[in-house]
This record gives C-alpha cells, sequence and structure tokens, in this order.
C-alpha cells in the first residue's frame, strides 16, 4: 500500500487513487475475515462467542465484510470516491469494535481467572500446602500464553487493516503518504518533554534529566511519527517513574547503586540519576536505548513483562509494563483505532496517568515487530534496566502478518454462517484467504508467533552486553535535557 502510495503521488493525478482504492476493495474483505475467524477460533481456553461483547464485535466484523463486497470495484473516479467514505465509515467502526474489545478483554479476564481460582482452591481442598508458587500470578501460565498469542496476532491484524484504510484517507484527504522518513532523534526529543511533563505533574517536582548520546544526529527510519513517539514516550515514562521510585524517599533525593560513584561527590545527594538515550544507525536497524538506574526487575518478574493479564496484577519496582493509563487496554484499542486518520485525536495518552494497568510493553512489541523492528528489556534488579527499541530502517520491509493456521483457513463455521445469513453476505462472494496480495512471507508463516528479523539477547549475555555497551556509549557525543522547573500547583497528580 505504501507503494501504491508512492505511485500515486508521483503520479500527481488524482484519479490515481483508483489504484489503491482497487487494492483496497479486494484486500479489506480478507482482513476482515481474518478478524473474525480469530474471534471465532479455539486459540483460547474459553469460547469468546459466547460472551456478548465479542458476539456484537462479530457481527460487527461480518456488516463490515458485506459493506465491502456489496460494493462495486471502485474502477472509475466516480466510484472511487463513494468508496473512501465507506472508508471513512469503516474507520469509526473501527474505532467502536476496539473500544468494545477492551470491554471484552475485562470479561474475558474474569471469566479465565474464575477459572484459575477455582483449579488453585482445588489444590488447596486436595491436601496441598500452597496454590501457584507465583503470588502475582492471575491465571496459570498456559492460559496467559494463549491469551497473549491470540492478542498479539489480533492487535496485529487490525493495525494493519487500520493502516491500510488510513494509508488511503491520507493520500485522498491530504496527499501524503501516511508512512513517511522520520528523524528519531527529533521525535525523541519531543516524547523526553512529553514524558518530563507526566512525571513531574505526578511526583509535584522536577522529572529525572534525559542524556541524549548519538553520533549521527541526522539519522532518518521509515515509520509512523506517531507510532515511533508512542512507543519511546512509553519507555521514558517508565524508565522515570522507576527512576523516581528509586531514589526519592518522602520527597527527597537518594542515591542506590553506583549512582554516587557515577555522579560524584555532594552533586549525587542532590539530584537523582540521569535516564540516558542512546540513539544509533546501523547499517539495517536504527536501534534506541533507553537506559535507568531505577532498581531493576527480579528475574521473577520478568515473565509478566509481556503478559497481557498477569502484568494487571503484578506492579514490580519497575514500572516497564504499565502503560498509558489507567483503563490501558481501552486506550491501546482507541490507538490502534485512531492511529493512521486524524493522529492528533491519538494524543490523549500524553494527558494519562503515569501509572497504568498492564498493556503498554506488549503492544508496544506488537508495533515494533509489525514495522519489522523488536522491543526488548534486559534488567539488572538492585541497578536498573535498559531498553531496546529497534526500527528497520528502509521501506522495503513486508508487513509482520500473523500466521494462518489450519483452522483458520478451514470452512466458515456455524457460527459465523449464521452471523452471515444476518447480514445478507454470501461467503462465496469473499476472497480466498491464500490470494491476499500481502501474504506473509514464508518466514512468518512457519512460526504460529509474530516473528521479527531481532532475535532476544539470552540472559546469561546480560552483563557482557551492558559492558560492552558502557564502552561503546562513553564514545559517544551526548546531550542533556533537564526537566522544566514545575509551578507550584494545588492539583493533585493522578496516580
Amino acid at each position: 500500500m505504501y507503494s501504491l502510495g508512492r505511485h500515486v503521488l508521483e503520479s500527481k493525478n488524482q484519479s490515481a487513487l483508483v489504484i489503491p482504492a482497487v487494492f483496497l476493495h479486494q484486500e479489506l474483505p480478507i482482513r476482515l475475515s481474518h478478524a473474525l475467524k480469530l474471534l471465532n477460533s479455539t486459540l483460547l481456553p474459553v469460547n469468546m462467542t459466547d460472551m456478548p461483547t465479542f458476539q456484537q464485535v462479530a457481527r460487527s466484523y461480518v456488516e463490515d465484510i458485506s459493506l465491502v463486497t456489496q460494493m462495486p470495484k471502485p474502477s472509475t473516479p466516480k466510484l472511487e470516491e463513494e468508496f473512501t467514505a465507506l472508508l471513512r465509515n469503516l474507520e469509526q467502526r473501527h474505532k467502536v469494535k476496539m473500544l468494545a474489545i477492551s470491554q471484552g478483554f475485562r470479561e474475558l479476564v474474569a471469566t479465565v481467572q474464575g477459572q484459575y481460582d477455582a483449579k488453585q482452591d482445588q489444590v488447596l481442598s486436595g491436601g496441598s500446602s500452597t496454590k501457584d508458587g507465583n503470588n502475582d500470578r492471575c491465571i496459570d501460565p498456559e492460559t496467559d500464553k494463549a491469551i497473549q498469542s491470540f492478542f498479539n496476532r489480533f492487535y496485529t491484524i487490525n493495525l494493519g487493516t487500520r493502516l491500510l484504510i488510513g494509508e488511503h484517507l491520507a493520500l485522498h484527504d491530504r496527499g501524503m503518504n501516511l508512512i513517511q522518513r522520520v528523524n528519531p532523534l527529533s521525535i525523541s526529543k519531543q516524547a523526553i518533554r512529553d514524558a518530563q511533563r507526566v512525571c513531574a505533574a505526578h511526583y509535584g517536582q522536577s522529572a529525572p534529566s534525559v542524556m541524549i548520546q548519538t553520533p549521527n544526529p541526522d539519522i532518518s527510519a521509515t515509520y509512523i511519527d506517531e507510532f515511533l513517539h508512542r512507543n519511546i514516550y512509553e519507555l521514558l515514562k517508565n524508565s522515570m517513574r522507576a527512576t523516581c521510585d528509586a531514589h526519592l524517599r518522602d520527597g527527597s533525593p537518594v542515591t542506590i547503586g553506583l549512582s554516587t560513584e557515577r555522579k560524584g561527590g555532594a552533586a549525587a545527594r542532590s539530584a537523582m540519576p540521569p535516564v540516558t538515550l542512546t540513539l544509533v544507525d546501523g547499517g539495517e536497524d536504527v536501534t534506541i536505548k533507553i537506559t535507568d538506574q531505577g532498581g531493576g526487575l527480579a528475574l521473577s518478574d520478568m515473565e509478566n513483562i509481556w503478559s497481557y493479564v498477569n502484568s494487571v496484577k503484578s506492579r514490580p519496582s519497575h514500572p516497564s509494563q504499565d502503560v498509558a493509563s489507567s483503563t490501558m487496554f481501552a486506550t491501546a484499542a482507541d490507538s490502534l483505532a485512531t492511529m493512521g486518520g486524524v493522529v492528533s485525536e491519538a494524543k490523549d495518552y500524553l494527558d494519562s496517568p503515569l501509572h497504568g494497568s498492564g498493556h503498554g510493553l506488549p503492544l508496544a512489541r506488537v508495533i515494533a515487530r509489525y514495522f519489522g523492528g523488536d522491543l526488548s528489556l534486559i534488567s539488572m534488579e538492585g541497578y536498573g534496566t535498559d531498553s531496546y527499541l529497534s526500527l528497520y530502517r528502509n521501506d522495503d520491509h513486508l508487513e509482520n502478518f500473523p500466521e494462518v493456521d489450519e483452522e483458520m483457513e478451514a470452512e466458515v463455521d456455524v457460527f459465523v454462517n449464521e452471523l452471515m445469513d444476518e447480514c445478507n453476505v454470501d461467503p462465496h462472494l469473499l476472497p480466498q484467504l491464500k490470494t491476499g496480495p500481502l501474504a506473509a512471507s514464508a518466514a512468518v508463516s512457519a512460526n504460529p508467533e509474530i516473528l521479527s528479523p531481532v532475535h532476544p539477547v539470552p540472559a546469561g549475555m546480560a552483563l557482557g552486553l551492558r559492558q560492552a555497551s558502557a564502552v561503546a556509549t562513553a564514545m559517544l557525543p551526548s546531550t542533556r535535557i533537564d526537566s522544566p522547573p514545575t509551578s507550584p500547583t494545588t492539583e493533585t497528580p493522578r496516580l
């Protein structure tokens, strides 16, 4: 779609919009069918189609498929205008669906947590002295893994669908691609200011300073400004909160770990250690590393940072799994709904509290991997955490689309058929799932997870990497961004 958009812009002919419109007319029913079948799959231990909210969302997908398939192919400028009006409608319907999914998630968690608690009670009644060894766990590991896999797939499918629609609307309305060559340094500086503002409002004093290190301030990458800002902002906000929680006692700075030695003498006792943002341009990737001295994560907590469920209950000293608001799942869903259209509408996360409920990192990793990059953390308990955000810098990367397994390729089952009958949709009119122009690559299809060209770092290598990183970053030029002084206020920061 990005390539088609560039062709349209280079042609400087409004009638060329017919090309991406015809592509979307064919592709959208495929994407919507993927999401519909996923909702009705057996990937989760709970039958989601028994839940009223998910039934409502499923019907909405069927109605969307009906709207697209019943419209003529937009092969003329007039039909393209009509199809674009339909896309605006689908954009708003998509936002409503994502917000409904947030409610459905709460229903799902309540159901599976009730099953888990009942199972643990049976263990106790059977004579066992303890329940699960992890007191912060809401559900059993296998169910958690299934939920994580499901929502990773579901969010990736919806992210791709939303961006396809947003790209066409950007071409039609603004004469520009949604995806642009962006400057990560400029976006990082804005994210720093935004994170410092939220942190200062929460703690009632200046936020930690941020040291920027980069050998090349003119680094560029192909990305969407809003997505990159959100991911960097979340990582910075987490690091700032961890730093403040570790170094503030009764509102006064204290030092832990190596911070006194690194800053030296009385200066260390009067200020918190800075957060460091390192931006490096590689041959294939642009990597952003955010380092804090916020106390780090225990190894037992690391398993929860990518969980959509267990991280809601577990709240370790480093808030890596915290996100933009106290109802972040709704905010995350709303983000997927508004990204790519009027991006300013998605900026509401900048006014949200410092604490969240556990979907920031999982969603950020979905976004990073969708664009061919990755997000990983290396933590040293008692010291701090390094967060690595990798961006694939070129524009020739196909989206990382989830695997379409045999179950999803099977015939539409009775439930989906009933929904299609309600909306008068003929299943035979739908394009075959395997014929999508943006079919996943063989490497992606071979794994049920969303794959990435960036491999995770083994835990045993963490110390060696930290030592090597210290040597490398010491040679980089740096810039310091201090938090502006806080003005007196009587408003209590939101928790």
